[in-house]
């Protein structure tokens, strides 16, 4: 059975746009009457937050969304006292009929609108024309009307094309001058007439669409004018075998309000469907009724006959089974009372696979559905590809819907991004990856991501995904936690994160607060590269919070030993010590005596004579010997003095030839002898002796 589709079957311009406008608008958003005229995308948006109301007065959040079909200038002024925002998704061919309308009762004429006078289309119209606005449906209706000197004809934009031609010549008749305006959308004539053409070249013709749906209902009296078999469906799971039996072609066609995934489940139903599969299962239609009469029923309580008949498989429906074998090829399903069903490898998994235990193990309960009701040796035909993906777009709808995450291997590295299995293929962006440009992408191949759904479009099959939407949260609950955690004086650890000239930025878990140069060690740094490293975990003392504004202070010299707290055991007054020249002040030398520990000599104590300017003296970096003069470590101050360190080391310097002289008499023998005392007596006595 060969299946045919008719082009611009399906969602229309206008309908499309109204969609793509209500998924784009602020969530949750109303719909003035349902967005458009099919449950199951109603439904599906209702999921989304899209939610549709019968009134202005039960709009709930603010906001409401005029569907394609426009509505009445009434209407919109009383949303505008209710201070609601109004997000206009009219489809421009309506739009264009309602400015025609407004001008044309302004210039006094009578305006005819042809079409159905419920539907809201045809009432907005008849609101633009004010008090000038008829509505007829027939051509009955058309001659009823009363002769009118200045007339204009309008038309609802899914009507036919030959209707409004028969509704303009009656009027022609009825009035002194007559005004026609084809309003109808260009895109419903080229349905219409596609689907004119692929009924006369088919057995059947099936159209898929809401049963509210006015363009849907006339393709549907649009088919079945051509006498060729005409059955309206919504789903796939209304389509009934019988009706194609000995069918060799077979056309679809959809209204206007009918997504792409729905003629899609018609196709797969069909193409899949054989002229010899057809005719077998109306013999077990007959064959079961047969037995159903033939066979002994138990009888109920009351005495009649109690019937418990299996329910019958069909195309498209959806059963739970368990796993009972595998082998290279195919797996075979218990489904229950409905006997064991196969599934062939290749509708396993959207995933190609060689080997069906890749996917399934026995005993496993899974989902699938029904392909055939039976093949040739009266076994179902399922698939768990197909099941899954149904369920993967109702998870990711809900996803989408609710803000909701969801789990996806990579499964490959493409032009701009990943695609990812969530069940159908997904597509992450490398821009909504990382928080950061990522150059390489080629490491995330088979790992699993937490992802966002951002966009979904199941008439495309087009799902866009984001890591970077689930980092960003954990990022903003973190430093929520972080910021209801933080007081002054805790001590905590974070990560360098940026090095400044003036300071580093320290991560302490999703907020960044600044670490001051002055703050970083005891020592004076003229960079903070030469304490700390980016990346590098570190302690730190919160000193501020400035909730506010947004600003943390922290420290960490706080954290290190303070060289002030000994300082004046180690550098006692009167002791002199080395110190490097740091930098010039007009009263005086700023000296280090080592890291964190800096003194002043006066400009007074720098020399003996008088000193106009420091730089007279000494220069930044000069290596000098300082006199420790005081030191107050409270006030973390110590009083140095170059004059009087040098004085001393003069003296010291002085005093070192003379005992030197001594040291090398005592080196070579030289003593004081008695004749160095007594003087020649010593020397006669001896010689006496």
């Amino acid at each position: 059975m060969e299946v045919i589709v008719a082009p611009h079957a399906g969602f229309c311009f206008g309908v499309e746009r109204a969609v793509k406008i209500a998924r784009e608008a602020p969530k949750p958003v109303a719909t003035l009457g349902k967005l458009i005229h099919n449950p199951q995308v109603v439904e599906q948006l209702a999921r989304e937050g899209i939610y549709p109301v019968a009134s202005l007065e039960e709009v709930r959040h603010g906001r409401v969304i005029i569907r394609s079909h426009g509505a009445p200038p009434e209407v919109l002024a009383r949303a505008r006292e209710l201070g609601l925002k109004i997000i206009d998704a009219t489809c421009p061919y309506v739009a264009r009929a309602q400015r025609l309308a407004s001008t044309l009762a302004a210039k006094g004429y009578e305006v005819v609108i042809f079409g159905d006078p419920s539907h809201p289309e045809v009432q907005g119209l008849k609101g633009w024309a004010r008090d000038k606005g008829v509505v007829v449906s027939s051509r009955e209706e058309a001659l009823s009307l009363p002769h009118r000197p200045k007339r204009a004809l309008i038309s609802q934009t899914t009507q036919p094309e030959e209707k409004l031609e028969e509704i303009a010549a009656i009027l022609k008749e009825e009035s002194g001058e007559l005004r026609v305006y084809n309003t109808l959308c260009r895109t419903t004539h080229q349905r219409q007439k596609a689907a004119l053409e692929l009924a006369l070249q088919v057995d059947v013709m099936v159209v898929v669409g809401g049963r509210e749906s006015a363009n849907t209902r006339h393709l549907v009296e649009i088919c079945r004018s051509t006498g060729t078999p005409t059955y309206h469906i919504e789903t796939a799971g209304e389509l009934q075998s019988c009706w194609f039996k000995n069918a060799r072609r077979v056309g679809i066609t959809a209204g206007a309000s009918t997504p792409a995934w729905i003629i899609e489940e018609v196709v797969v139903m069909l193409s899949e469907q054989e002229k010899k599969d057809i005719h077998q299962e109306g013999e077990e239609e007959q064959a079961s009724a047969l037995v159903s009469a033939e066979v002994e029923a138990p009888t109920s309580s009351d005495g009649g006959i109690e019937s418990h008949p299996l329910p019958r498989l069909r195309r498209g429906k959806i059963l739970s089974g368990v796993v009972v074998q595998i082998t290279d090829n195919e797996v075979l399903v218990d489904i229950g009372g409905k006997g064991e069903g196969v599934i062939p490898l290749e509708e396993l998994s959207h995933r190609k696979i060689t080997d069906p235990r890749e996917v399934v193990s026995v005993g496993d309960t899974i989902q699938v559905m029904v392909l055939r009701p039976e093949d040739e040796e009266g076994r179902p035909i399922l698939s768990k590809r197909r099941a899954d993906r149904i369920e993967a777009w109702n998870k990711l709808e809900e996803a989408l819907a609710n803000g909701t995450e969801v789990q996806g291997e990579v499964i490959e590295v493409v032009k701009g991004g990943l695609l990812v299995d969530v069940g159908v293929r997904g597509f992450v962006p490398a821009s909504l990856l990382e928080m950061s440009y990522v150059p390489d992408l080629s490491p995330y191949v088979g790992k699993t991501l937490r992802l966002k759904v951002v966009e979904l479009d199941r008439s495309k099959n087009k799902v866009i995904l984001s890591h970077r939407a689930v980092l960003e949260e954990d990022l903003a609950r973190q430093r929520e936690a972080t910021w209801a955690s933080l007081e002054k004086g805790q001590v905590r650890k974070g990560i360098v994160r940026r090095l400044t000239n003036f300071g580093a930025f320290v991560d302490l878990g999703g907020v960044d607060g600044l670490l001051h140069i002055s703050e970083i060690s005891w020592g004076r740094i003229d960079h903070p590269g030469e304490a700390l490293e980016e990346n590098q975990e570190i302690e730190v003392v919160v000193l501020d919070v400035n909730r506010e504004e947004g600003r943390i202070s922290l420290g960490r010299k706080q954290l290190l030993p303070n060289p002030w707290d000994t300082a004046a055991e180690r550098y006692p007054v009167g002791s002199i010590v080395q110190g490097k020249v740091l930098r010039l002040a007009p009263f005086g030398v700023f000296v280090e005596v080592e890291p964190g520990i800096e003194g002043l000599i006066h400009i007074s104590q720098l020399a003996d004579r008088h000193v106009e300017r420091c730089e007279e003296v000494v220069q930044p970096g000069d290596v000098i010997p300082v006199k420790v003069l005081g030191v107050d470590p409270e006030a973390q101050r110590m009083s140095l003095s170059l004059r009087q360190a040098l004085k001393e080391k003069s003296k010291r310097e002085n005093r070192q030839p003379a005992r030197r002289e001594e040291e090398e008499e005592t080196n070579s023998g030289a003593t004081v002898t008695l004749g160095e005392l007594f003087g020649d007596l010593l020397e006669e006595t001896k010689e006496k002796l």
